[in-house]
């Protein structure tokens, strides 16, 4: 009777292992599966990054031509111009 006790026993023992064997192999798959996707992520993160430099050199760069062209083109030069001009027109006139 003993001996059947422990047969049960030892039955239930390999089913344990077992269970936590396939558990194991489960999770050391999840565990690759993740590092896969973080590895990934990162690489995604890296390249967003160096997107994100370029287009900030980018707006940089324009910002600095657009206040180029904002400082060379001055009003009261453009005033004295139209003014001349409009004298010109007028000297025609008469």
């Amino acid at each position: 009777m003993e001996t059947a006790r422990a047969l049960e026993k030892l039955t239930i023992l390999e089913k344990r292992i077992s269970a936590t064997a396939d558990r194991f192999v489960h999770l050391k798959s999840q565990y690759e599966a993740l590092q896969d996707q973080r590895r990934i992520l990162r690489q995604e993160i890296d390249d967003l990054r160096s997107t994100n430099r370029e287009l900030t050199d980018k707006i940089n760069d324009l910002k600095s031509i657009d206040t180029k062209r904002r400082d060379s083109f001055n009003k009261e030069e453009v005033r004295k111009r139209i003014d001349r001009v409009l004298e010109r027109f007028g000297e025609l006139q008469l």
